[in-house]
């Protein structure tokens, strides 16, 4: 039960506390508590009517999926043998939240949180033209390699996804928000096969004739996200005349846009595309369609709250999906929330308190959250006072509380959360309903008993108008929520069009909130022109990670490809190993990771060259040539080749000493060739 204190709330509304378990997920409390109020969740697309999409954490994966209240979804096990629990994921009625959380072998149940969207130059300056790649390069643009994109908006019929015969470059499209078929991956959207694609392309009405569309451009909003990504990582340039990084390669597209998402007026901007549990299910979707082929994954969406330190159960899934098997990667957008104001830290020392002052927009009409994490031993109670300077209340550490708006619907909620299940430490979150009195909530922390006393507060993401933390700012560790896994690969931007490259001023700064060295590596993400949807041949320019994480994939994939010619694999941990030790230091960033640039710019013609050290003498194949426009770039690629080998020499345990000297020779004469 919430406490209050009344000296303070004399006359005010206060929170009144619930008999909600509060060792649950906050965001599920607040589903519950708003439900007793009769508000019910709305259906998504892959969701019903008051059901709830989750993750969970659990020892018996049969008797999760036994559970009748239970739709089933994703699940992925541990690489690592002696952890036996099992990461799923599925939909179950927000009625039956509490009586699922309550199984002896749930250890872990999260509401999915909503995630929102986060060339030439860039190509150029990265050296991944096929000119600067090492002229014993096998990696023939990333064929062979899959190159998955979870966004919204694929343009299927935009003619740098096509091949020169007019076919489609598209393994399949899975739309989540699609009607539902007998078909669907994990019970929900509709699934489109390259044949079907085909099919529409050789139509008057190609967008009719599937069934399926990239929304029009409504201003501001110019091409979609999706499309404009999947272009920079692998686009052919055959409509634009400006390839991406692996021009090659395959696509699967999964669009977890929602059917029932506004694409036009003033809603569209702060649309979510879909959720972290939908993450997860196209993550292993693609893996599977992929199969044996090497394969990576962009993932150029987030969120600002959760614990930032690789724990959640979204990145854990990742990262054991990228654990299972080699010859899988994932990267990730870093974020662009450097400059909003969403993070703040300090210290609450014992009998003291900190006041974070919040400041709501008076235009804001969405939801709010705020979210506090704090090291499991200590015990901090929250305080909250409204705009009028009013306290709404206290809630002390294992405790929830509501307060109720005109029509008895919950306006605010408060949870002070002990021991997540997840990393052991606390968490206090805060939901204003758009409600809730816009101007400057005081959060205050008041520290009841304290062995450590650090905390860290995100706000978060709100892509119509953004709440934020007063001034002054603390911009470190801004880093994306979904962006802090253990293996995916969290990616940075910087302006490639400018001589001295500098960092984008919204690309986010880590480090994790335990202290690890995200995000990893940078790549152009400033301006970047790429394919514009429903134009067919047209480009658009778009600024963010966004854009600087599907050039870093479509590296991967040159990589990927690289080593499957040279009948080699490559580990996500390997392939993090090449693309950090072969970055390029920015001078300004000094020496070392930089919270920011991360350990540097990625160099495709350096990691590439990497690869081929570890597997130098693979027989070329029949078709390789080298073009002079290659051998005049020899003399620029030197030095990235020389880094890399001085890099990997003894990578692997010593997989270039074992190697005998003599094919070494013939491999080198084939080069100068």
């Amino acid at each position: 039960m919430a406490s209050t204190d009344s000296a303070a709330t004399d006359g005010a509304r206060v929170f009144v506390g619930t008999e909600i378990d509060v060792q649950m997920d906050p965001r599920l409390q607040h589903v519950i508590a708003k439900r007793s109020r009769g508000e019910l969740a709305a259906a998504t697309a892959s969701t019903e009517v008051d059901e709830i999409a989750v993750i969970a954490r659990v020892t018996d994966a049969a008797a999760w999926e036994q559970l009748s209240e239970v739709r089933i979804g994703a699940k992925v096990g541990s690489a690592d043998t002696t952890d036996k629990t099992v990461i799923v994921t599925g939909r179950i009625p927000v009625a039956r939240i509490e009586a699922v959380r309550a199984k002896p072998f749930v250890k872990s149940l999260k509401a999915a949180q909503q995630l929102r969207p986060a060339l030439a130059a860039g190509v150029e300056e990265t050296n991944a033209r096929p000119d600067k790649l090492p002229a014993a390069t096998f990696s023939d643009g990333g064929r062979g390699a899959v190159v998955g994109v979870i966004d919204y908006g694929c343009d299927f019929a935009h003619r740098n996804f096509l091949t020169s015969t007019g076919r489609t470059r598209l393994l399949s499209i899975w739309h989540q928000g699609g009607n539902n078929t007998a078909s669907s991956p994990f019970g929900y959207g509709r699934e489109y096969t390259a044949d079907e694609i085909n099919a529409a392309l050789t139509q008057p009405e190609p967008y009719s004739a599937l069934g399926y569309a990239p929304p029009r451009d409504v201003p501001p909003q110019r091409g979609t996200h999706g499309t404009h990504v999947m272009d920079i990582a692998a686009g052919n340039g055959g409509g634009s005349n400006s390839p991406g990084f692996a021009p090659q390669a395959d696509y699967i597209f999964v669009d977890v846009s929602h059917s029932d998402i506004p694409f036009t007026g003033p809603g569209v901007v702060g649309s979510s595309f879909g959720d972290s549990t939908q993450l997860l299910e196209a993550v292993q979707y693609i893996f599977e369609k992929a199969g044996d082929r090497p394969c990576v994954i962009n993932i150029s969406l987030g969120t600002n709250g959760g614990p930032h330190d690789g724990t959640t159960l979204v990145e854990e899934g990742m990262d054991r999906f990228l654990a299972a098997k080699p010859n899988r990667a994932i990267t990730i957008a870093a974020s662009n929330s450097f400059d909003d104001g969403i993070h703040a830290q300090g210290t609450v020392l014992q009998g003291g308190q900190v006041d974070l002052a919040w400041r709501i927009p008076i235009n804001d009409q969405s939801s709010n959250e705020f979210e506090c994490w704090y090291a499991g031993a200590d015990r901090i109670t929250l305080e909250l006072i409204d705009p009028s300077g009013q306290s709404a209340g206290s809630v002390r550490p294992g405790e929830n509380g509501s307060t109720t708006g005109s029509g008895g619907a919950v306006q605010v909620f408060a949870a002070n959360r002990l021991n997540d299940p997840n990393n052991g430490d606390n968490m206090i979150g805060v939901f204003l309903a758009p409600s809730a009195r816009a101007g400057t909530w005081i959060v205050r922390l008041r520290g009841d008993t304290i062995t450590n006393g650090a905390f860290h507060a995100w706000i978060e993401r709100d892509n119509v108008v953004q709440s934020s933390f007063a001034p002054p700012h603390d911009n470190r560790r801004t880093i994306g929520s979904i962006s802090c896994g253990k293996l995916a690969l969290a990616v940075s931007s910087y302006d490639a069009h400018k001589p001295d490259q500098p960092i984008s001023w919204f690309s986010s700064a880590g480090p994790t909130r335990d202290g690890r060295e995200k995000p990893e590596v940078s790549g152009p993400g400033h301006a970047v022109l790429a394919a514009h949807s429903r134009t067919l041949t047209g480009v658009v320019s778009k600024s963010g990670t966004s854009m600087a994480a599907p050039g870093v994939a479509g590296i991967i994939a040159l990589m990927l490809a690289e080593a499957q010619a040279r009948g080699t694999k490559l580990s996500m941990q390997e392939i993090r190993d090449i693309l950090i030790k072969t970055a390029r230091q920015h001078s300004s960033a000094g020496t070392g990771w930089h919270d920011r640039y991360g350990h540097g710019r990625v160099d495709a013609s350096a990691a590439v060259a990497a690869v081929i050290q570890l597997a130098p003498n693979a027989p070329a194949p029949a078709s390789l040539t080298v073009s002079a426009a290659a051998l005049a770039g020899a003399a620029t690629r030197t030095t990235a080749e020389g880094r890399a080998k001085r890099v990997y020499k003894a990578a692997r345990g010593g997989y270039q000493a074992k190697k005998k000297a003599k094919p070494a020779k013939r491999a080198s004469k084939r080069k100068r060739r």
